[in-house]
């Protein structure tokens, strides 16, 4: 029965995060000023992050959020406040110009929620203080980085394809479905779905503060075979 109940949290707030995560791309953001590149973009506050379609961001802590645009045009991205709570940035409003590059830098004095769709990355830099809890979620593609964030509980789900690099303090709660990979760094203690393929494994200690951009691991292929379910907890070496 122990087992059973540790696979629905594990599943229902897998659920829980990716419904908020579509939730979110659902919504209408807010609109902004247009502003140049290179300049911080004027917006209301946010608790959490999205990026939609191939976005490259940095995430830094600092005591008043910013969001600084460094590469590409106002004009062609969108970046907005959806829903009083996420700030939701989407490469390119409508299609995007052949060759066109974004980089974002993302300063703020918390985080609570990281979603990727579609490609993209973010990264976390630097030194962040200890988080309470942070949901991580990755869809289509993507990579999340917060190995610099050590956050007590950290819910991370990855669907269809993506990565996520994490240093959970206590609980980790890790579900992958139709591939992709979860990495975790450190001993808290981790519970893990997997379903149609996908790993969640523990991180090597040399590699705890590895640049990402060392890291070279390919997405493990899915299966072909139909209905392969398999719920198994992580257990720390």
């Amino acid at each position: 029965m122990y087992t059973i109940r540790r696979v629905l949290v594990v599943s229902i707030i897998a659920l829980t995060l990716l419904a908020s995560a579509i939730k979110a791309m659902r919504a209408q953001p807010e609109p902004t000023a247009p502003v140049a590149a290179g300049a911080v973009v004027p917006l209301a506050p946010f608790t959490s992050v999205e990026l939609r379609d191939g976005v490259k961001a940095v995430l830094q802590y600092g005591p008043v959020q910013r969001v600084t645009l460094l590469k590409g045009s106002p004009e062609v991205t969108q970046v907005a406040v959806a829903g009083g709570e996420w700030l939701v940035i989407e490469k390119c409003r409508d299609k995007c110009p052949r060759g066109y590059e974004l980089e974002i830098e993302i300063v703020t004095p918390k985080i609570a929620g990281i979603s990727v769709a579609h490609g993209g990355t973010i990264e976390s830099r630097g030194s962040f203080p200890r988080q309470a809890e942070i949901s991580l979620a990755v869809s289509n593609g993507g990579t999340i980085d917060t190995r610099s964030i050590l956050a007590d509980k950290i819910t991370a789900a990855v669907a269809e394809g993506g990565r996520i690099f994490a240093k959970p303090g206590t609980i980790m709660l890790a579900s992958v479905v139709n591939g992709g990979i979860i990495t975790y760094w450190g001993d808290a203690q981790v519970t893990s779905s997997t379903q149609h393929g996908g790993q969640v494994t523990k991180g090597a200690a040399a590699d705890a503060d590895k640049p990402l951009s060392d890291f070279n691991l390919p997405l493990p292929s899915v299966p072909n075979v139909p209905h392969v379910h398999s719920i198994q907890p992580v257990r720390n070496q």
